[in-house]
Formats: structure tokens, sequence, C-alpha cells
């Protein structure tokens, strides 16, 4: 469903969001805000470890932004960057 990913609030950021948030840093180098990209990312992460993608398939994400939410989130920017990695 579409609002799995969606966290209990506006700018909440559950679990899923916090390691979306921390793997598209440590990976790719993306700045990601909880209120959309991060929460994006943490959709589009969930359906492919749900097996929704074959390995063929082409898939698009768009990041739009997240900068301004690294200053407007800090104790969710802090939190993310502090957890330990969850596996891939």
């Amino acid at each position: 469903m579409a609002g799995d990913w969606s966290g209990p609030g506006y700018g909440v950021a559950d679990a899923s969001t916090r390691e979306a948030i921390r793997l598209g840093a440590r990976l790719e180098g993306l700045a990601l805000d909880p209120v959309y990209s991060g929460k994006g990312l943490a959709g589009l992460i969930g359906l492919a470890r749900q097996g929704r993608f074959k390995p063929d398939d082409a898939v698009i994400w768009i990041h739009t932004g997240g900068s301004p939410g690294i200053f407007a989130y800090p104790v969710t920017m802090a939190t993310a960057s502090a957890e330990r990695p969850s596996h891939l």
C-alpha cells in the first residue's frame, strides 16, 4: 500500500525513513529530508525488498530536494546518522 512508508506524521521519521536517509547519505551522498524524499526512498527500498521489481525493470526515483531538511529537522537528522546501520 502506498502509505506504508509515510511514517507516523508529517515530518516525523520512522525507522524506515531514518534508514533511507542514512543509506542515501552513506551510499550515494544524498541529502534527504524526513518529510518527502526520505519517506519516498524508504518506500522504494521497501518495495524492492518485497520483490516488487524484477532485475531488468527500469525504476526511476526522483530526488526532489532535501538539503533544507538537514537544518529544519536537526533531531531527526542526528538520530538517523547515529543509528547503527541495518542490513542492506
